[in-house]
């Protein structure tokens, strides 16, 4: 019985870099990685004993022998496993997303809060923006901000509700009374 070989993110990452390019340290890894030197060390070591990694020799000159870090061919098989793993639990994470912000969006919707705002990252305000659109809710995006501080910006008038990405009330109230925003007007997309 074959035994299976367990990876992490980590693991994908390094594999993934080295199937792209060619390196020949562990500096650039940890550079094309984003993973720290000491743990692409620690990660190297393993992949190498799994024989998933392989040291060659690609230049030779009279004054210093040059080496990369390789796929072998198990190594290549078990990228492709894992780029299929990790897309598969994206496209999970990412339909769960959907169907929470649905909800969300929908029971707004069914208590006449209509004209909102939406304060956080632009992908997220894109995201909330097509879900509108695809289930052909009434809501209106009457504005977004990447920031609380933006709140000045809106007459409090012109909105039902501020939905806010990060779930911070605290500091969420604070900004909506600098603002002259009633607190009742703000809400967690969480």
């Amino acid at each position: 019985m074959v035994k299976k070989v367990q990876l992490s993110e980590k693991d994908f990452n390094i594999l993934d870099a080295l199937d792209r390019q060619e390196i020949s340290t562990q500096r650039q890894l940890a550079e094309n990685t984003g993973i720290s030197l000491g743990q692409v060390n620690y990660v190297l070591r393993s992949l190498l004993e799994k024989g998933l990694v392989k040291i060659g020799n690609f230049k030779r000159s009279p004054h210093k022998i040059g080496y990369a870090y390789l796929l072998t061919p198990k190594g290549i098989e078990e990228k492709s496993r894992l780029t299929a793993k990790f897309v598969m639990k994206r496209l999970k994470e990412y339909n769960n997303l959907r169907d929470r912000l649905i909800e969300r969006l929908s029971a707004l919707e069914s208590n006449d809060i209509l004209r909102i705002i939406f304060v956080g990252p632009a992908s997220m305000n894109d995201f909330v923006a097509t879900i509108v659109k695809e289930k052909n809710l009434k809501l209106k995006l009457t504005g977004n901000g990447r920031t609380l501080d933006e709140l000045t910006a809106w007459d409090p008038d012109s909105f039902d509700r501020v939905i806010l990405f990060d779930g911070n009330m605290k500091h969420a109230r604070k900004a909506a009374d600098a603002a002259n925003i009633p607190r009742n007007k703000l809400i967690s997309l969480w």
